[in-house]
C-alpha cells in the first residue's frame, strides 16, 4: 500500500472513530461504571457518587416490578417472535403466487410499519379496543359473542395480550417482506424440479424454501430479539400508568427510575444506579440471545 493510500484511508476512517468512541463507547463504559454506584442524577459529578458494588443489581433481582418486566419482555420475544415469524412466513409464500390484488394486499400487511407506534396505539386503544365502541366489540356482539365482547382489553388484566396483538400486527409486514426478498433469490428450476418429483406445495416448502431461508431467518431473529428486548415505545404509551404491571418491561421501567415518577423507587428520590444496571442487564440479555441463534443455526450455509 502506498504512503499517500494510507494517508486518505486514516483521514476518512479516523473521523468515524472518533464519534464512535466519543458517543458510544464511553457513554457504555460510564453507564457499566455508573451502575456500580448510588447516585440521584444522570449529570451528577463522580465525586458524588457511592459506591454500592452490585447491590444495584442484586436490588432489582428482588423487585416484583422489576421482574415482572422482564417476564413481560420475554414473553414479547418468544410467544410473539413465533405469532411474527409464523404469520409473516405464511403471507411471504402466498404473495409468491401471482394473483389479482397480490400488490394491493402487500402494501396493506407493509402499512403499519411505516406509521408511527404512536398512532398504532391510538387506533388500537380507541378504535379496536375500545369497551364502548371498538371494532373487537361490534365483530364480537354481531357474532352474538357476548362473552369476548365484554373484554376490557385495555384493563390491566388483558393489558399485555392486548399491546402483544397490536405489536405484532404492526411488525409482521417488515419481517414478510425480508423473507419475501430472499424467496425471490431462490431459483424457480428448484420447485419445477420438486413438482416433477411429484412433490406437492407442502413438501418443496419445508424441503426447499425453508432450509434455504436458513440465514434470512437467522438475521430476522437478531433483528427481533433486539427489538423485543429494547421494547419501549410501545409499552410507555399503551398505558397511562407507566407503572401497569401489564404493560411494563425493563426498558420503561429504566426510564421511569432515571427520570419518572417517586412512586417508582417509593420515595422522592432517583434510583439512576439501579437503571444503569437494568441497561446493563439488557446488554447481557441481547448478546445471550444473539449467541444462542448463532449455536444454534450454526455456520453451514446453503447454496443456491
Amino acid at each position: 500500500m502506498k504512503k499517500g493510500e494510507r494517508r486518505m484511508i486514516i483521514a476518512f476512517v479516523l473521523p468515524v472513530v472518533i464519534v464512535y468512541l466519543i458517543f458510544y463507547l464511553y457513554p457504555t463504559i460510564r453507564t457499566v461504571y455508573m451502575s456500580f454506584f448510588k447516585t440521584g442524577a444522570l449529570s451528577s459529578a463522580a465525586s458524588t457518587w457511592n459506591f454500592v458494588g452490585f447491590d444495584n443489581y442484586t436490588t432489582l433481582l428482588k423487585k416484583s416490578l422489576y421482574i415482572t418486566s422482564f417476564l413481560n419482555v420475554l414473553k414479547i420475544l418468544i410467544i410473539g417472535g413465533i405469532i411474527v415469524f409464523t404469520i409473516a412466513l405464511y403471507f411471504a409464500v402466498i404473495m409468491q403466487e401471482k394473483f389479482r390484488g397480490r400488490n394491493f394486499l402487500k402494501a396493506v400487511i407493509y402499512l403499519p410499519n411505516i406509521i408511527t407506534p404512536i398512532a398504532l396505539v391510538v387506533m388500537w386503544t380507541q378504535y379496536i379496543f375500545s369497551s364502548n365502541f371498538g371494532l373487537l366489540k361490534k365483530i364480537f356482539t354481531a357474532l352474538g359473542l357476548e362473552r369476548l365482547a365484554d373484554i376490557p382489553w385495555t384493563n390491566p388484566q388483558y393489558s399485555f395480550w392486548a399491546m402483544l396483538i397490536a405489536f405484532c400486527f404492526g411488525s409482521v409486514g417488515y419481517y414478510m417482506i425480508i423473507y419475501m426478498a430472499a424467496m425471490e433469490q431462490i431459483p424457480r428450476d428448484y420447485y419445477e424440479c420438486a413438482s416433477l418429483e411429484g412433490a406437492n406445495k407442502m413438501k418443496q416448502f419445508w424441503g426447499i424454501t425453508l432450509p434455504l431461508l436458513k440465514e434470512t431467518t437467522k438475521t430476522c431473529l437478531i433483528f427481533w430479539a433486539g427489538g423485543a428486548i429494547n421494547f419501549f415505545t410501545w409499552s410507555r404509551v399503551f398505558s397511562a400508568n407507566p407503572l401497569n404491571e401489564g404493560t411494563l418491561v425493563p426498558a420503561s421501567y429504566m426510564y421511569t427510575l432515571a427520570f419518572g415518577s417517586a412512586h417508582a423507587v417509593g420515595s422522592g428520590s432517583l434510583e439512576v444506579g439501579q437503571a444503569t444496571a437494568i441497561g446493563v442487564m439488557l446488554t447481557l440479555c441481547i448478546l445471550a440471545v444473539y449467541a444462542i441463534v448463532y449455536k444454534v443455526f450454526g455456520k453451514e450455509k446453503y447454496e443456491y
